[in-house]
C-alpha cells in the first residue's frame, strides 16, 4: 500500500471517528458539566461563575467518563488540561465581557457546525479541539449570562 493510500485511509478513519452529532455531544457535555458544577457547589458552597479550569481538568484527566468521543479522543492523546485551558478556553473567556464572549463563541459555533457537516474538513485533533472548546464555552456562556444561571447566582433572601 502506498504512503498516499495509507494517508487517505487514516484521514477517512479519523473522519469516521469524528462523525458525531454536535447536538448530541452538546447535550452530553451539558449533562457532564452541570453535574461537575453541582458537585462543586455542593462541596464548596460557592455559586460564583463556574470554574472552567477545574472542569477542563476533570474532563481531560479522566476524572469522569468522557461525555463525548472528542473528549475521549483528547484524553487518549494525553492532552494536558492546563495547556488546553490556557490555549483554548482562557483567551476566549477570561477578561471578556458578555459581548466579547458572545463574539468569540459565535465564530466557534460556525466552525463546529462546519466540522459537524464535514468531519474530514479538519485534522482530527483540530476538530476535537474546536468541538470541545465550543461546547464548553457555550455551556459556560449559558450558565453565566443566561437567565437561569443569573438567577441561581443571586443571593438567597
Amino acid at each position: 500500500m502506498s504512503l498516499l493510500s495509507r494517508m487517505k485511509g487514516e484521514r477517512k478513519q479519523d473522519a469516521d471517528e469524528a462523525r458525531t452529532s454536535l447536538a448530541r455531544d452538546a447535550r452530553a457535555m451539558e449533562a457532564a458539566l452541570t453535574a461537575l458544577e453541582l458537585d462543586w457547589v455542593t462541596v464548596t458552597g460557592e455559586t460564583a461563575e463556574p470554574d472552567l479550569r477545574a472542569f477542563v481538568r476533570d474532563l481531560l484527566e479522566g476524572e469522569i467518563a468522557a461525555p463525548t468521543a472528542d473528549v475521549g479522543w483528547l484524553v487518549s492523546r494525553d492532552t494536558l488540561p492546563a495547556e488546553f485551558y490556557a490555549k483554548e478556553i482562557a483567551p476566549n473567556w477570561e477578561g471578556l465581557d458578555r459581548d466579547g464572549r458572545a463574539g468569540k463563541l459565535d465564530g466557534f459555533v460556525d466552525l463546529a457546525q462546519m466540522v459537524d457537516a464535514d468531519p474530514g474538513a479538519l485534522p482530527r485533533e483540530m476538530a476535537a479541539t474546536v468541538r470541545t472548546k465550543t461546547i464548553i464555552l457555550a455551556w459556560a456562556f449559558d450558565e453565566v449570562h443566561g437567565y437561569t444561571g443569573r438567577l441561581a447566582r443571586q443571593p438567597e433572601g
